[in-house]
């Protein structure tokens, strides 16, 4: 009825004519008359007129009635209570047909007013778009996780699941406990189980924050940029100084003497001022000496034959039989039950040259500037790093998974994993497509649960950016994309500001490297609470496609609106006014009267620079209800309405009708 009724004029006219139709053969022109026959004697012209006219009428009065019945069908009956259907939405793209890679964000109907449309379209961002990155702001349950994550996640991690050469791989975050294992589901249910990497208190794998080919002062570095983002940055810039400087040659000194240093040794040495010392004299041993095997004379004496061919050779300073040690040699005597002794002898001529200089500058840095410090400022440097550094102490669990033996990363002593599964470098993950998780919920231990997410997030950034050299220089090769998907996101934002190292900067430069970053947050506020000074709006404008899903606090929605933008609007104004002629003054009420009043109304238009969106849009979004700002990776879209998708309904079900139905 509501097609028929707008297409009122050409129906009229179908109307008009069949009605012409019928009385030009029922009601002919009445010629016969006398008085027509008169006038057709004496003005013949006058009588064609009328006959013409005649006939004109058989067919105007007829639409003009037709149309003046539909007209107020229209207005009375249909205009009023005018709605308008939702029309039906293309068929959704399932990711894992994909051609390219691209992300369907939601279904657009108006943009500008929250209301369906009779041609929907979907919201798609390319791969060019992706690596601009995506933000999504939105309070405690407005879906996030269920409208935003979980849809993109499998979207992305769908795209050429079953090319092992070209699917997906990266890292996941979170701090509730539960996203991981529907990370896990996704990729379960696109044939990808064996890309499923977690790193938790109860899995299998040992995660070293600190072995990496990093030098010592990048580690150090990282570690105090951790303690100011955990308890925030002071105004004298000694204390991080300080804190940078211990961890450093600390770190160097492990590297130095054992190839190999965790968080937990760096604790010990901090707070153990013998420990330290004696790791250096450890250290200068294994760098300057050469190490032999010691056998005294009448052992020798007797053990001739046993001893023979094994290149002892006697030592008169010592009084002692001496041969290079070597492991298997140790081996070879203890099951020949031959008693020996170790000894070393230092000589810097046989030292490894970088590895001496690096030990000397750990000595000048202990007997020159540590030593130095006074005890009370010694202990406070120490105390500083230490209220982090513990975090990996007082639970032997963490010890286990973090603060791994050494042999853990010998593969021929750790052939059973005995020690635990070392996590490979997440270089070798990322081109290999797999998908680290940190499933360490915060509700166990907030600081630690921040402490591994950052350290996990830089380790992942720097292998991003170490990408970009090698696609440079391999241009015909395929490099896959990596995704950095994060939930609740405050909790593990660091920004570096004048530092090197932070967010912001990874962000900026994640395009190159093809990395596609999706975070989630509860607000601007939680991002502005988390972050130092004004660091949030340089990190917050990184992300070039922003969702905005509900916002309950007035400055994440009034920031929301200026992030929209403003724009000429065309405003209505009205008016009323009165006035009268031949006013009196009532004796009786003492108030003016006039027989003769006009009484005018105005109706005006004029155009304003106002938002397109204004606070009160943003607090009153419903569930699955967004204002995007998207970008595709060359032109920013205008910021419009887009409803979102949950992972539990039909993708190819409109949002009006899931609404009406209750499913959201």
């Amino acid at each position: 009825m509501q097609r028929t009724l707008e297409s009122r004029v050409f129906i009229s006219a179908i109307l008009a004519m069949a009605t012409g139709t019928f009385l030009f053969y029922s009601h002919p022109f009445p010629s016969e008359q006398i008085f027509l026959r008169v006038i057709a004697l004496r003005a013949p012209q006058a009588f064609l007129s009328f006959k013409y006219l005649y006939y004109a009428l058989l067919f105007t009065t007829p639409y003009l009635v037709c149309s003046t019945a539909l007209s107020g069908l229209y207005i009375f009956a249909l205009k009023a209570r005018r709605r308008i259907s939702p029309g039906r939405l293309p068929r959704y793209p399932d990711p894992s047909k994909r051609d390219d890679l691209f992300l369907v964000v939601g279904e657009v109907h108006n943009p500008r007013k929250p209301v369906p449309a009779e041609a929907p379209y979907w919201l798609t961002i390319p791969e060019r778009g992706l690596f601009t990155g995506i933000a999504v702001l939105g309070a405690i349950g407005s879906g996030k996780t269920s409208c935003c994550l979980l849809p993109f996640a499998e979207q992305i991690l769908a795209y050429k699941a079953a090319d092992k050469a070209k699917r997906i791989g990266g890292l996941v975050l979170e701090v509730k406990g539960d996203f991981c294992r529907k990370v896990k589901d996704i990729l379960a249910r696109h044939g990808r189980p064996e890309d499923y990497i977690e790193i938790s208190l109860d899995s299998d794998y040992c995660y070293n924050p600190l072995h990496s080919d990093l030098d010592a002062y990048a580690l150090a570095y990282n570690i105090a940029s951790l303690l100011n983002n955990l308890f925030g940055r002071g105004k004298e810039p000694f204390w991080q100084q300080a804190y940078t400087n211990l961890v450093k040659f600390i770190i160097l000194l492990h590297k130095v003497a054992y190839d190999y240093v965790t968080l937990f040794d760096v604790y010990q040495c901090a707070i153990s001022p013998r420990l330290l010392e004696e790791r250096i004299a450890e250290a200068e041993e294994i760098v300057l000496g050469r190490h032999y095997v010691a056998v005294t004379p009448n052992v020798y004496g007797e053990r001739t034959a046993d001893l023979a061919g094994l290149g002892f050779v006697h030592d008169e300073k010592e009084d002692r039989f001496l041969t290079p040690a070597t492991p298997e040699l140790r081996d070879l005597l203890r099951m020949r039950g031959i008693q020996f002794e170790a000894r070393t002898v230092l000589d810097p001529v046989q030292a490894n040259p970088e590895k001496l200089a690096q030990l000397e500058a750990v000595k000048r840095w202990f007997n020159d500037d540590w030593r130095r410090i006074e005890p009370k400022l010694r202990t406070s440097i120490v105390e500083g790093v230490s209220v982090f550094l513990s975090l990996f102490d007082d639970n032997p669990k963490v010890k286990r998974v973090f603060c791994p033996k050494k042999e853990c990363y010998d593969p021929q002593k750790n052939a059973d994993h005995q020690f635990g599964k070392p996590l490979p470098s997440f270089s070798w993950l990322l081109e290999q497509g797999c998908v680290a998780a940190l499933n360490f919920p915060i509700g166990m231990n907030a600081g630690l649960a921040k402490a591994l997410g950052v350290l996990m997030k830089l380790d992942f950034e720097r292998a991003v950016l170490n990408r970009v050299p090698k696609i440079e220089a391999h241009p015909e090769q395929h490099f896959r994309q990596v995704l950095f998907l994060c939930d609740e996101y405050q909790h593990f934002a660091t920004v570096g500001e004048s530092d090197p190292t932070g967010d912001e900067k990874f962000f900026s430069l994640s395009r190159q490297p093809k990395c596609i970053p999706i975070i989630a947050t509860q607000s601007i506020s939680s991002l502005k609470s988390a972050l130092p000074g004004e660091s949030w709006r340089t990190l917050l404008q990184t992300f070039r496609t922003k969702i905005f899903l509900s916002l309950s606090d007035d400055f994440s929605a009034k920031t929301a609106s200026d992030l929209c933008g403003r724009e000429d609007q065309l405003k209505v104004s009205y008016s009323l006014s009165e006035s009268g002629h031949d006013t009196k003054v009532s004796w009786l009420t003492g108030k003016a009267l006039s027989h003769k009043a006009n009484i005018i109304a105005s109706k005006s238009y004029s155009t304003q620079n106002d938002y397109r969106f204004d606070m009160k849009t943003f607090m009153e979004l419903r569930n699955a209800q967004s204002v995007t700002v998207a970008y595709d990776g060359v032109n920013p879209a205008p910021p419009m309405f887009c409803y979102l998708k949950p992972h539990y309904n039909d993708p190819n079900q409109s949002y009006f009708k899931q609404l009406a139905e209750g499913a959201l």
